[in-house]
């Protein structure tokens, strides 16, 4: 059997000063370490065979903490990297809602027709994801493989992993830091999602 386990990273810097992080290569926190703590103890017992990982900072060192219990390969592969913002990046999502509420609320509500000033649409998105896990799942059949990438990457990945077209991605909700999602593939790769946003792994932990 083929399986994936798809995790956001942990909160980084953008997360919590509450800005968009986008393509930015932001670090991580304090509270971001004991996340990944919590959660590679939550996948030790998973039999993970291989990682592939977003080429961003917060992505990465999210997976090596995850790694620490596996020690498996790591793979970079940059299409597993978050929505270029354009214009949106580095700025506080308060000032974005006033500087751009159409925009927004189509991030918001209607994410499927939503894109940035300069930075991607969300078809292109869905397409780079999509493709990336085509190729992976193709390349690691009959493996555990974990993925590690961002909020508005993995909402795309599940949409896709549903079977669903990018029309339907306002039924995916967006998972928290360090959401967990695992998803199963049969001989002929057709994926099933068979756990969505696990969240109870983190349910002790409290902010700095």
């Amino acid at each position: 059997m083929t399986k994936m386990i798809l995790v956001r990273h942990c909160q980084a810097e953008g997360n919590f000063h509450h800005y968009f992080q986008g393509r930015i290569d932001t670090d991580i926190t304090a509270f971001g370490q004991r996340q990944i703590e919590c959660t590679a103890a939550f996948l030790a017992n998973e039999p993970i065979d291989i990682i592939y990982v977003s080429d961003k900072k917060r992505a990465r060192k999210t997976a090596e903490g995850l790694n620490r219990l596996h020690q498996v390969p790591m793979i970079v592969d940059d299409r597993l990297t978050e929505i270029n913002a354009g214009l949106w990046e580095g700025v506080l999502l308060t000032e974005i809602e006033q500087r751009y509420p159409e925009a927004y609320d189509a991030f918001r509500h209607h994410p499927a027709d939503f894109q940035a000033p300069e930075g991607e649409n969300m078809a292109q998105v869905y397409a780079r994801v999509s493709a990336a896990l085509k190729d992976i799942v193709t390349k690691e059949q009959g493996k555990t493989i974990c993925v590690v990438s961002h909020g508005c990457a993995i909402r795309n990945m599940m949409c896709y992993l549903h079977r669903w077209d990018l029309s339907h991605i306002q039924d995916v909700p967006l998972g928290v830091n360090m959401a967990v999602n695992m998803v199963t593939f049969d001989e002929n790769l057709l994926p099933t999602v068979i756990a969505e946003n696990i969240t109870a792994h983190l349910t002790k932990l409290s902010p700095d």
